[in-house]
């Protein structure tokens, strides 16, 4: 089929456009359902993937090239001066650009964070670590440990706290408190406040006893200890006993005074049932701050052990893949951080003297202006046409091969894009953009007129997972593979990088190097 497309394509094949057409192709045909092609499966694999620009063109005489940058912004560097000669790759103009390079060095630091953890992976925990793991357990128990004797002093602080409110200072104005008739020794101008008292007394008699008795009857060994129950009783009564203390402040209120309660002594009540009330609410907020700090230290304590059981065991080889997987990941990031931070300077393709020098230091330049303009000390440069789809891909500066149609089975000659016109040219029908290529020598095969190929490099990646490009199915703007697994074959979500000219995709996520994925077709 792709081989068909190349040859309704002119002017010339562009790879990606082609990948892309394969990938529609693919996923037309897994949801056609009147014919399905015969597939097989094969294992993702960890290599070198290479992305290039595959195209024809011709020959002509070097002419002035002319230069700007990728991005806009403030000119930091304005370059040599006209009349300078420049080696190929010098700096001929760079603008601010502190944000890309933060952003490089970001990336590059997450690039080395993973790299490390790849490294800590396959050389296995040492040691130490397991014996530093060991440790942040035995500190997280015993860390356990306090916060359970603190709830459980909490917890008997708010009984006594409680027991002090009722007996030593409710108790002042009840008579036969214990009793299960007691009786409000001052008269309120509200009756039914006195009755509410006096039943309510009773009530705190049975609280505070039941109270006691649980307490008393807590296991000696906390790690026995049902700490959310003891928690949320004590809460329970510190909020009934705060309750009634509020009932008898209120009923204070309207006490009548009388000659063996004065105003004086009812004042006074008032004041102790303050304090109580007081204690009980600084104990209210202190349980519930005891029983987040045990919630916390046994979150510790589980993730403290999870790393020792991680610490000791040994890594297994999805670990290791799937770690390699985000080194290549993060390596991609850095990749395009390094690709924004390029577009912040202008540097010379090819080696020749400027001839134009439009910058000063401090101006705005803006995005694709002619800032520089050089002469190549080399005679010839090639011209080729690529399609929208790919012209996205290049940039000024990556390397090329061409193949001299004349010199067919000779070694190519080494060639730099120097310049992308922005503009598209229209022939035959087919919009395409012309990109122009600087030999990078003097070769005596070379002559103005000649055609050729060109494959132009614009990646190439290390260490990354790919799978065949056949295998991925683009539908619903996203891609996915049929992943074969012990229950059968499932369809599942993958986010792609780069695709190779030998018919291979990188896989950033989604997958890892021990999965069986379908492919259709042959680039395998």
């Amino acid at each position: 089929m792709l081989a068909s497309i190349k040859g309704l394509l002119t002017p010339p094949i562009v790879i990606g456009a082609t990948v892309v057409i394969a990938i529609i192709a693919v996923g037309a045909t897994y949801f056609s359902a009147s014919q399905h092609p015969s597939a097989t499966y094969v294992m993702p694999t960890i290599g070198p993937l290479v992305q290039e620009v595959d195209s024809t063109g011709s020959v002509n005489a070097a002419k002035e090239i002319d230069l700007g940058f990728q991005t806009g912004g403030t000119i930091a560097n304005a370059g040599p001066r006209v009349g300078a000669h420049v080696g190929a790759g010098a700096t001929l103009g760079a603008l601010r650009g502190g944000t890309q390079q933060a952003a490089v060095e970001q990336a590059q630091a997450a690039l080395a964070i993973q790299q490390a953890n790849l490294s800590s992976l396959q050389a296995g925990t040492r040691p130490e670590s397991i014996a530093v793991s060991q440790t942040a357990v035995t500190n997280a128990q015993a860390s356990l440990a306090q916060s359970e004797q603190s709830l459980i002093a909490t917890a008997q602080d708010a009984y006594a706290k409680s027991d002090d409110a009722i007996v030593n200072r409710v108790d002042q104005f009840i008579s036969n408190p214990h009793t299960a008739s007691p009786s409000f020794n001052l008269t309120l101008s509200n009756s039914q406040d006195q009755t509410n008292i006096v039943s309510g007394r009773i009530q705190m008699e049975t609280l505070l006893n039941t109270w006691q008795q649980m307490l008393a009857a807590l296991p000696s060994d906390p790690t026995h200890l049902d700490t959310s129950a003891l928690a949320s009783t004590t809460r329970a009564n510190l909020g009934a006993v705060s309750s009634y203390l509020s009932l008898v402040a209120s009923g204070l209120s309207e006490a009548v005074p009388s000659t063996s309660y004065t105003s004086a002594t009812i004042q006074g009540y008032e004041s102790s049932i303050a304090t109580a009330r007081t204690n009980v609410s600084t104990d209210l907020s202190g349980i519930d701050s005891a029983q987040t700090a045990l919630t916390t230290a046994q979150s510790a304590l589980a993730s403290a052990q999870s790393q020792l059981t991680l610490a000791q065991a040994p890594a297994t080889s999805q670990s290791v893949q799937a770690q390699q997987a985000q080194v290549a990941s993060a390596q991609a990031s850095v990749d395009a951080a390094t690709a924004l931070l390029a577009q912040t300077v202008i540097s010379a393709p090819i080696s020749g003297t400027i001839t134009v020098n439009n910058m000063e230091p401090g101006e705005i330049a803006a995005p694709g202006a002619t800032q520089v303009s050089m002469i190549s000390d080399t005679a010839f440069q090639f011209v080729t046409y690529v399609s929208e789809t790919d012209l996205a891909e290049i940039k000024t500066g990556d390397a090329a091969q061409v193949q001299l149609d004349a010199y067919q089975g000779q070694a190519p000659v080494p060639a730099t894009v120097i310049q992308i016109d922005p503009a598209a040219t229209v022939q035959n029908g087919v919009a395409s953009y012309k990109v122009t290529l600087q030999f990078s020598q003097n070769d005596p095969r070379i002559s103005s007129g000649e055609t050729g190929s060109a494959k132009i490099i614009t990646q190439s990646l290390s260490g990354v997972m790919s799978i065949p490009t056949s295998a991925v199915i683009m539908s619903n703007g996203g891609y996915s593979v049929i992943k074969r697994t012990s229950s059968g074959n499932m369809q599942v979500p993958v986010q792609i990088g780069i695709a190779s000219a030998s018919g291979f995709t990188q896989i950033l996520s989604g997958l890892s190097p021990s999965d069986e994925v379908q492919t259709f077709g042959a680039s395998q």
